[in-house]
């Protein structure tokens, strides 16, 4: 009786296949996408396609920068949206981390508070900044505060719904093993939550940064949101996008720090 070898045969993949298996691969293949886009940027800014008032190349923006950075101003604005940003996030994730486990790990205080929770985090906290201003003055207090109601509901809402995904058979064993409630918080319940507030605090740092360079747009005379404000009134294209820039440059350097940090405290999951 004759056998079908056909079983044992393989489908070789294409030699130029495109793979994503490889994390330097992948990232040669950022770096070729992102040269081309700029390349791209570059050849339309200078070509006549575009009005060069409405969009800036990519080289006129470095020289915005370059130029920001000789009158001593580009670090100053830099550090002056910086503070606003780490000041409101860290209070941010300091009070939704906090109430957010506690409201969490109670039921009854999750139920109460939930309707309130969502009305409040519907309200859009940038339309709210002229009261900010009014309460706390167009200095940097204020800016703190707008970048606070930004990331403290991220936050709570993420640290509650970690609360409540608690693995309950871990709760269950600790119970029977006569754990105390405090071991329970801290050897059960938080390591559980803690993943879901790293989390949160990827996602609000963005949310940070945008609220300090918009309350600066409004309320501030520096930082890079005001750079925006004064490009913009004297149609200072190139330095509209060297403030953009930057401020994306920043998001992706702070997001790449926080992802190590998330590996180095969740080493104990691998």
């Amino acid at each position: 009786m004759s056998k079908n070898n056909n079983s044992t045969k393989f489908v070789k993949t294409p030699k130029f296949a495109f793979s994503y298996s490889g994390t330097s691969a992948i990232s040669i293949y950022r770096l070729i996408a992102i040269v081309t886009f700029l390349l791209f940027w570059e050849w339309v800014g200078r070509s006549g396609l575009v009005n060069p008032l409405f969009l800036a190349p990519p080289s006129k923006v470095v020289d915005s920068i370059g130029f920001l950075n000789e009158q001593g101003l580009l670090f100053s604005n830099i550090l002056a949206t910086l503070k606003a940003a780490f000041a409101g996030f860290l209070l941010g994730l300091l009070v939704g981390s906090l109430f957010g486990f506690v409201i969490g790990l109670n039921p009854a205080l999750n139920k109460f508070c939930a309707p309130f929770i969502t009305m409040m985090n519907s309200t859009p906290r940038i339309a709210l900044a002229p009261l900010f201003v009014l309460w706390f003055g167009i200095g940097i207090s204020s800016r703190i505060v707008l970048v606070f109601s930004l990331v403290v509901f991220i936050v709570l809402t993420n640290t509650i719904a970690g609360t409540e995904n608690i693995d309950k058979d871990h709760l269950v064993l600790a119970k029977l093993n006569n754990a105390k409630r405090k071991d329970i918080i801290f050897k059960v319940a938080l390591p559980s939550v803690v993943p879901w507030i790293i989390a949160a605090m990827r996602v609000s740092f963005a949310y940070a940064l945008a609220g300090a360079v918009v309350g600066e747009m409004f309320l501030g005379q520096e930082g890079l949101g005001y750079l925006i404000t004064a490009g913009s009134g004297v149609f200072n294209v190139s330095l509209i996008f060297a403030a953009l820039g930057l401020t994306i440059a920043i998001a992706f350097i702070v997001d790449r720090l926080m992802g190590l940090l998330e590996k180095r405290i969740l080493r104990w999951r691998a």
